[in-house]
């Protein structure tokens, strides 16, 4: 007996190893799912024509040209299958893929390189252990010369890249240590919400003071109580980040849109807070984009009848509808005429007077939430507003956007329709990028005037 005992108990422990390694690998899987949340990355890899999260496919509009999102699922042929997670680490830290295949930065690897070994090794062991394999082959990128080049990029990542660890991530839940993680590294705030320079990297001396994303602007994020959001509390904080909305001062639009739908509305409570406590003790930065400390006082209602009146009046004339009569038409059923909102049984339309992209100097974000709507599952519920682009000439936006702006936002704040067509064409980077095939073209030819000019001296001497 003792002697059959003896003989199982090598299998048994082999069992019992099997069993932990499994209960570990799984616990791995937990936290690397719940890291891919906080990361948003189903937000660019996924697939839009079949919803996967993670196929890719998904198109980025770039100053540089649209770059779209790899797959990134266990599939050996098309997506990361073959990666090492050594391959993986040097994907997070140095926007590298093997065979020297690099990375453009809207892969915001300049942020993950902040990320803990630990969390990089759970992130890696869910996408190869928790995803399905996709062979699907997502897009190509094809930017035009010289970003097509992509060895450039090196140097690009030997001037601006950061590889400092960044601490707090196994800091104690909802201290400021953690959101300083969270908010530097997988939320990677800074790559929307900080200006970039003339060669595209993030100025760190301006951190989360506002930049530009494609068509929108994100806004400033640092506690300034005029240009940021210094007047917002911990809780306001959470609440828009967990709904994309704050009554009578913010709706979340674009890309921020599907960052609180996809992953911050996702987080646990413990890390909303966290991020909120690191926001609100950041230096406070100021900019041009200075927002009233106080919602205007609301139009009477009267008197937008009586420019209704008056601009039927015009209608009659000139056959062209004037954006009070837009907006009735269009607007006020939902956010009233008054523009402080409407609520019935299942809906609560938010107000107009007070937000943020109504009454900063920069017209592009309520230029863009016309043009695009809103259209987000939340566990709330749905958040939907219509997209007025194709449905409004860029003259009515123009109209309609100005109405509001003047009336519920700041009368001195009048949007024209140079603005609205600017903005809807999208930002074309900086000067440097805007040029660089041309500058790219000239340091060729540069390049080859010096060595013809080195070349023919010399068969002169041979001669």
């Amino acid at each position: 007996m003792k002697q059959v005992i003896y003989a199982l108990f090598p299998v048994c422990s082999l069992l019992f190893s099997a069993a932990s390694l499994a209960d570990a690998t799984q616990t791995l899987i937990q936290r690397g799912e719940y890291l891919a949340i906080a990361g948003d990355c189903s937000a660019c890899h996924h697939n839009p024509e079949n919803g996967k999260p993670f196929s890719g496919g998904f198109g980025i509009q770039s100053p540089m040209g649209m770059i779209y999102g790899s797959n990134i699922t266990p599939s050996k042929t098309a997506g990361i299958g073959q990666y090492s997670l050594a391959d993986f680490t040097r994907v997070m830290r140095e926007g590298k893929a093997p065979g020297n295949h690099y990375l453009y930065p809207a892969m915001p690897y300049t942020a993950f390189a902040g990320m803990s070994d630990d969390d990089i090794r759970a992130l890696y062991t869910y996408l190869m252990n928790g995803v399905a394999a996709d062979d699907h082959p997502a897009t190509k990128t094809d930017l035009p010369f010289p970003f097509s080049f992509r060895p450039v990029m090196a140097l690009w990542n030997l001037m601006f890249l950061d590889q400092s660890a960044v601490k707090g991530s196994d800091a104690a839940a909802g201290s400021v240590d953690r959101g300083e993680y969270l908010v530097r590294t997988l939320a990677h705030c800074s790559t929307c919400h900080t200006p970039r320079n003339g060669m595209m990297a993030e100025q760190g001396e301006h951190f989360l003071a506002g930049g530009k994303v494609g068509r929108w602007t994100a806004p400033n994020i640092t506690p300034d109580a005029e240009a940021g959001i210094g007047s917002w509390s911990e809780a306001e904080i959470v609440t828009y980040l967990r709904t994309g909305v704050l009554h009578g001062k913010a709706v979340a639009g674009g890309e921020m849109g599907t960052a609180i739908e996809k992953s911050f509305s996702r987080l646990q409570s413990s890390d909303l807070y966290a991020m909120a406590r690191y926001l609100k003790q950041l230096p406070a930065t100021g900019g041009i984009n200075r927002q009233p400390l106080k919602p205007p006082a609301a139009t009477p209602v009267s008197a937008i009848e009586t420019g209704m009146r008056d601009s039927i009046e015009d209608y009659v004339s000139s056959q062209q509808m004037s954006g009070a009569q837009l907006y009735n038409g269009a607007c006020a059923s939902c956010h009233a005429s008054d523009g402080r909102g409407t609520r019935d049984d299942q809906h609560a339309y938010p107000s107009l007077v007070g937000l943020s992209s109504v009454a900063a100097d920069d017209p592009a974000n309520l230029i863009m939430i016309i043009a695009e709507g809103i259209n987000r599952d939340m566990p709330a519920g749905h958040a939907f507003m219509p997209a007025f682009e194709h449905q409004f000439t860029q003259q009515e936006l123009a109209k309609v956007a100005n109405y509001v702006s003047v009336t519920f936002g700041n009368p001195q704040h009048v949007i024209t329709l140079q603005q609205v067509e600017e903005t809807l064409h999208g930002e074309s980077g900086s000067w440097i990028v805007r040029h660089a095939a041309g500058l790219a073209w000239i340091g060729v030819a540069g390049i080859v005037l010096v060595l013809l000019w080195a070349f023919f001296p010399l068969r002169r001497r041979r001669a």
